[in-house]
């Protein structure tokens, strides 16, 4: 009997430690949903993506968000357990009842013992629910376990359909901006804000070709994996979303980035393209060196190169690594030593300060909001028309076409909290462009994808059929996959698996 007893006590420790984890993991499961729910609106696919890209050259905001949002509330808890179970996992508490006409005797603590883990059982079981009932956990599941033909109906391969430049090749300068939707105007331009933070961005779609989903300002629809950046900057020069199985998200660690597709900078290599990519950030995040280095052969500036030309000092980091104030003065000088060549170029970049959570604060930001990315809205607004009006001063321009988009929709919530996700639409602008448009400028369906052979049309290039990838060209009176097949149709499919793509894309 007694060596039953101490059995026991030996086993009541690990007890203790194998419960303590599942209501450990039950609490950091239920605060990172709510934490996430609160931060994000973005699906589960997007969040799988986001949150297992490889850490290196990331700012530091998110995990810091996290840290803070998440650690005290869970080592709160930890330390209540912990003296739960010390308190538990005492000896014996008896306590006499009376059934009948007899006295029994039971052991409190062995009771309230197996409430307690029942407890973190049924508290890991209701983080779990929870946590699938918000994030849509099992629809997403539901989506892989379907497969979809949309690529066997729909895909136009640009190497199976003519491509032809009509005239000179006219230069590229295609700006990436980061989260830039719509709904920083003002509701009076189409936006969803009461005062219009981007009104610079308001002009220049008013003073140049914008299309738009509505009489106003406005823009085009993410697609499924295309709502992240590497996914943005994929779909806009591919014609398809980013839909790799979720291990080669970190696509730096391949050889070969996506060797069955035919994009934007392999297209415009063919046609002679001295290429470069800028970002303000290490280009390895995400696999974006591969793909642009694999894809176009492009130069790569990023923030290491700063550091090696000696913009910045081996020690500066902010942000992501240095902000955009900086990039557009390094954007300047590369284009003046690329204007300087003969051949044409396609000079790409992606600015960063807008990037969630809540924006970067440069020197140049004022403090006219109360909010801070409205602060920083307002001075990246700035800087971008700043940037335009160099452009236009400049002896290359005449024969440049300037192709501005927002890489994908804010991530976190601030300034759209509340906004349905439908009406929150990404920003483009085609400035100097001979392209005159067939269809329509405005009240158009089209998403991320059409991005692809629209920017190829305003270049001047020629498509035989209108469409590429999934994308279809804007300017043409040929109408997006998202207008023939539904915007909500086409989400759904490219939502499922698909054999196609995996066999043939990746």
């Amino acid at each position: 009997m007694k060596m039953k007893k101490n059995k026991a006590r030996r086993f009541l420790p690990i007890a203790a430690v194998f419960f303590g984890i599942l209501f450990i993991l039950a609490v950091v499961v239920y605060i990172l949903t709510r934490w996430v729910d609160a931060t994000y609106d973005v699906d589960f696919n997007t969040l799988i993506y986001t949150m297992l890209s490889p850490l290196k050259g990331t700012g530091n905001s998110v995990v810091d968000s996290i840290l803070q949002a998440c650690l005290p509330s869970v080592i709160f808890c930890l330390i209540l357990y912990i003296i739960s179970a010390f308190l538990l996992c005492q000896s014996r508490v008896s306590v006499s009842l009376s059934v009948g006409a007899k006295r029994r005797k039971f052991d409190l603590l062995k009771w309230l013992r197996r409430i307690g883990a029942a407890a973190c059982i049924a508290c890991l079981a209701a983080a779990c629910l929870f946590c699938n009932q918000v994030l849509g956990i099992g629809s997403w599941w539901k989506n892989q376990k379907q497969n979809s033909t949309i690529y066997e109906d729909y895909y136009v391969d640009p190497d199976s359909v003519s491509i032809t430049l009509n005239g000179e090749a006219k230069n590229l300068i295609y700006i990436y901006l980061e989260s830039a939707e719509t709904t920083y105007a003002s509701v009076e331009e189409g936006g969803a804000q009461e005062v219009n933070y981007i009104p610079n961005m308001t002009a220049l779609a008013k003073e140049n070709i914008s299309f738009s989903d509505k009489d106003g300002l406005g823009g085009f629809r993410p697609s499924v994996g295309t709502v992240w950046t590497m996914g943005g900057i994929f779909g806009t020069t591919s014609g398809l979303p980013f839909a790799f199985p979720i291990e080669r998200n970190e696509m730096n660690k391949r050889e070969v980035f996506a060797s069955g597709v035919t994009t934007l900078g392999d297209i415009l290599e063919e046609y002679n393209y001295h290429q470069e990519f800028l970002c303000g950030s290490d280009s390895d995040f995400g696999g974006r060196r591969d793909y642009f280095e694999q894809h176009g052969n492009y130069e790569i500036f990023d923030y290491y190169t700063a550091i090696e030309k000696g913009y910045i000092a081996s020690d500066y980091y902010v942000w992501w690594g240095f902000e955009d104030a900086i990039l557009y003065e390094i954007a300047k000088d590369e284009l003046t030593r690329l204007a300087a060549e003969e051949q044409p170029f396609n000079f790409t970049f992606l600015t960063v300060d807008q990037h969630y959570l809540d924006g970067y604060v440069c020197e140049l930001c004022g403090d006219e909001y109360d909010v801070q990315l409205a602060n920083v809205l307002a001075c990246s607004d700035r800087l971008l028309a700043d940037f335009i009006d160099w452009c236009k001063q400049q002896d290359f321009y005449e024969d440049t076409v300037i192709v501005i988009s927002g890489d994908h929709p804010r991530m976190d919530t601030t300034l759209v909290d509340g906004i349905d996700y439908a009406d929150r639409t990404i920003y483009n602008c085609f400035i100097n462009t001979d392209r005159t448009i067939a269809l329509s400028e405005k009240n158009r369906e089209f998403t991320t994808l059409d991005m692809f052979p629209t920017v190829l049309s305003a270049l001047g290039f020629d498509i035989e059929g209108d469409r590429l990838g999934l994308g279809t060209d804007l300017f043409s009176s040929t109408k997006t996959l998202a207008e023939e097949l539904g915007y909500e149709y086409l989400q759904q499919e490219l939502s499922k698996s698909s054999l196609y793509y995996i066999s043939h894309f990746a």
